[in-house]
């Protein structure tokens, strides 16, 4: 009787599958060098394995997003300011390039070649609306699939002069019960905003692929000042970060500084038996101080 009723158990016990992770990290001086076996890590404060380690002198795939609807007297300075820093990678460093307008297009695919990605700069299309809310997902879910296929470091930089009031849905306009005097929409506009990048936070916790945001042109009105804390909030959520430049000189400078961050980004490699939770929170050590990304959510089938 007890060899049957441990069968049915098992059956019914469903299989906990040990998560992978790959985890983007910086560390404090930028010359400092991980080791694996130093490395102490831990999910949901549970103990986990570091079975990998990928660093600044490994190969990248960096996947940059064109999203330029905007004034040319931002653009060309970003154009200018791009192609130097691509120019300037080594060979290990394969960039391509897309475009977020219109759905996410590639106009050059990732490579060595710099000639073919700082050419195609001029010829980018600077019309049109905006496109990084709507092409964030399927970018960050590109990078992760190539993330977690091959063992290169991947990440996803963003170049946008993107405008709330300049996408095809409107974000500005929530619905207002005209009726009720103690409708919230009346006093928070930015509403239908937060909403709507929450959800994309929520959605992109389940990516492992940085997005990192570089702003041309940071933007003081109330809507839009909701809107750029919800793309520092996108980077943020996948371990990236945003910059946002509040003058025309400051295009060069913050472009230089997304590059050294994702030029110095490593991957730890973890793996830890899963806990059956949607979501859970990744600790690293090292003695030194560590940034990494700690935030995760498993993926919906």
């Amino acid at each position: 009787m007890l060899a049957p009723l441990l069968m049915l158990l098992a059956a019914a016990t469903p299989v906990r599958q040990p998560l992978t992770l790959r985890i983007p990290a910086w560390t404090a001086d930028p010359e400092s060098v991980l080791d694996a076996a130093q490395l102490e890590a831990t999910v949901d404060g549970r103990s986990a394995r570091v079975t990998g380690l990928k660093g600044p002198k490994d190969d990248l795939l960096l996947m940059v997003v064109a999203d330029l609807a905007g004034d040319l007297t931002l653009v060309d300075p970003a154009r200018e300011a791009l192609a130097s820093q691509v120019t300037a990678l080594p060979e290990n460093i394969w960039c391509g390039l897309l475009r977020a307008q219109d759905g996410l297009r590639v106009l050059v695919d990732p490579g060595p070649n710099r000639e073919a990605f700082t050419g195609a700069l001029p010829e980018l299309q600077i019309a049109g609306r905006a496109g990084l809310l709507e092409s964030v997902e399927p970018a960050s879910e590109l990078a992760s699939g190539i993330l977690e296929k091959t063992s290169v470091r991947v990440a996803v930089l963003y170049l946008t002069d993107s405008n709330i009031y300049n996408y095809r849905e409107d974000y500005t306009n929530p619905v207002i019960n005209y009726s009720d005097s103690r409708d919230l929409s009346r006093r928070f506009p930015e509403a239908l905003i937060r909403e709507k990048t929450a959800k994309l936070c929520e959605r992109l916790a389940a990516w492992p692929a940085p997005l990192f945001i570089v702003h041309l042109a940071f933007l003081r009105d109330r809507l839009n000042e909701a809107y750029q804390t919800g793309l520092q909030q996108i980077a943020e959520t996948t371990g990236g970060q945003a910059w946002f430049c509040r003058s025309v000189s400051d295009i060069p400078t913050e472009i230089e500084q997304a590059f050294a961050r994702i030029r110095r980004m490593w991957y730890v490699d973890v793996q830890a038996s899963s806990n059956g939770h949607q979501t859970f929170t990744v600790a690293l050590k090292n003695g030194a101080e560590l940034q990494h990304r700690s935030k995760y959510a498993l993926r919906k089938r």
